[in-house]
């Protein structure tokens, strides 16, 4: 249920008619089946505006739904509200707890060959300040932080197609969604105040008139886990093509724990040939790392 994780410890419905499921997504969701006199049920994706540099993804049909009668008699609905004392939570008092640092974090893309503008479409992911630089595993980490930190990180998406923030290990918090309408986008009421690891941010409509749609969440790093891990858009052909980024947990200065040394594990791939169309670089001081790389799905850093 919505809401269990946020130490309330009592989730809550929250009735909907379609669900955005972002690329790597997840959505729990109980349907109630149409009626005998329905003859053609069917689930379907809507068709998605991903942005003008984005996909075409239409709607479609995903599966028949076909109802029929239950000879089951057993009492499953009987179940009880309480059944044990709940226990603490992963991400208690988090909504309400001091945030210790804040940061800025944007996605964008630039073609590789400007000369060229059937080249391949170099993506990055950066903290506001740094280098755009496309990810190779031998980087150092962008973002260093210490177990029992709480901070706030927006999100914005500078590139003219959607991208998806994925981040491994812990969720987070969805505090706001801004920017969206005046780019021609709507943000997701129903995912305000819940907890996530994966959140889309629509498109840039190109106009520089127009503030750059952004996410704000509250990241939880006073768990257990240390060391380095990744986030990045996870729409393949973008993360494949530089979107992702290494971020390391210190142990508290109290923690008996040691930063383990990370072992990457990845699989490779060759270059996607349906990579993004041609886009403009996000600023006229953006960069880009031409150093040879392998295309990597995804990183995990191992403790």
């Amino acid at each position: 249920p919505t809401g269990s994780q946020d130490g309330t410890r009592q989730g809550s419905i929250i009735p909907a008619k379609h669900i955005l499921v972002p690329t790597a997504g997840r959505a729990e969701f109980i349907v109630a089946a149409p009626p005998s006199t329905v003859k053609n049920a069917q689930f379907m994706t809507r068709s998605i505006d991903t942005g003008p540099a984005g996909d075409n993804d239409t709607q479609r049909t995903l599966a028949a739904i076909r109802t029929f009668g239950s000879e089951n008699n057993d009492d499953d609905g009987v179940v009880p509200a309480v059944n044990a004392a709940p226990g603490v939570q992963r991400f208690e008092g988090l909504k309400t707890a001091a945030v210790n640092t804040r940061r800025k974090l944007y996605f964008s893309e630039v073609i590789s060959d400007p000369s060229d503008p059937s080249s391949p479409t170099n993506f990055y992911i950066t903290v506001e300040g740094a280098t755009p630089t496309l990810f190779d595993p031998a980087n150092p980490p962008a973002i260093v932080t210490t177990q029992g930190q709480v901070e706030d990180w927006t999100i914005e998406n500078r590139a003219i197609e959607n991208h998806e923030f994925h981040f491994h290990q812990i969720h987070f918090l969805v505090l706001a969604q801004s920017n969206f309408q005046i780019n021609g986008s709507q943000p997701q009421a129903n995912i305000d105040g819940q907890f996530l690891d994966m959140i889309q941010i629509p498109y840039w409509d190109g106009n520089p008139k127009h503030p750059y749609p952004s996410v704000k969440v509250r990241m939880d790093f006073r768990g257990a886990d240390i060391g380095d891990f990744v986030y990045h858009c996870h729409i393949l052909g973008h993360e494949d093509n530089g979107m992702m980024a290494v971020i390391r947990v210190l142990p508290a200065a109290s923690s008996k724990q040691s930063t383990p040394t990370p072992k990457a594990t990845a699989s490779i791939r060759t270059n996607d040939s349906t990579s993004a169309p041609v886009v403009t670089p996000a600023s006229a001081t953006e960069t880009i790392d031409r150093t040879p790389m392998p295309s990597w799905t995804e990183l995990d850093m191992l403790k």
